[in-house]
Parts: structure tokens; sequence; C-alpha cells
């Protein structure tokens, strides 16, 4: 018996040792509960300001002047990210567009942003 009740406090001690680093005292509710990361000033917790600016081209005029669908979103794929390549001297330009369709089946441009950041650069 002491023989089990010594593997069982040691088992919970190794248990106490391995948690004890993902949890903390939770100040609100005083108890034990997994705490909130403090946010960075550096790093990948850093907030990065991205500027958008609504432009006036509709899908056709992006995809007339080079644009391509990267990539699609929401759950419907209503949300198209459009990435023009400028070469080697400048990076990508990004454009969301959202879309909306009707009753009657059609789909159009409801809204669009020009993205001055790139997504590599916000991480």
């Amino acid at each position: 018996m002491t023989r089990f009740l010594f593997s069982f406090a040691l088992a919970a001690g190794l248990m106490a040792a391995v948690l004890s680093p993902a949890m903390a005292l939770d100040p609100a509710l005083g108890s034990m509960g997994i705490a909130t990361p403090a946010p960075m000033t550096r790093g990948h917790a850093a907030s990065v300001p991205t500027t958008f600016e609504v432009i006036p081209d509709s899908l056709q005029d992006l995809l007339n002047k080079n644009y391509l669908i990267h990539s699609s979103a929401g759950e419907e794929g209503n949300i198209l990210i459009l990435q023009k390549d400028n070469g080697a001297a400048q990076p990508y330009t990004w454009v969301r567009c959202e879309l909306m369709g009707d009753h009657n089946g059609n789909t159009r441009l409801t809204f669009s942003q020009h993205v001055t950041s790139t997504c590599w650069k916000l991480n």
C-alpha cells in the first residue's frame, strides 16, 4: 500500500511539474486556469498596422490590369484575394474583393480594397 501511495504521489508531482509552465493563476477567478498570453511589443505577437484603400475598379478592370486570383475565402467563396506581380524591383500588389450574389444567381463586386502590406511582411 505504501508503494502504491508513493507511486501515486510521484506521478502527481511529475504531472504538476509538467503542467506548471502552461498553467497560471487567473486573478479574476482566483483559481488555476490557462492564462491569456501577455502582448509583446516585438516578434510575431506584435500588431502591425495595415492600411486599406478603397479602389473604384471593377473585378473585370482588375483582371484586365494583370491581377490574378490568388485565393478565395468566406463561406461561399465570396471573398477573393487578387495578386499582381510588379517585377523584381517592387513587391506584389494585393487586392481584397468582396462579392455579393443576388436572388437571380448573378454575382457582383460590392467592395474592393487595395492592401498595401503583403502577407509575408505581416508575419
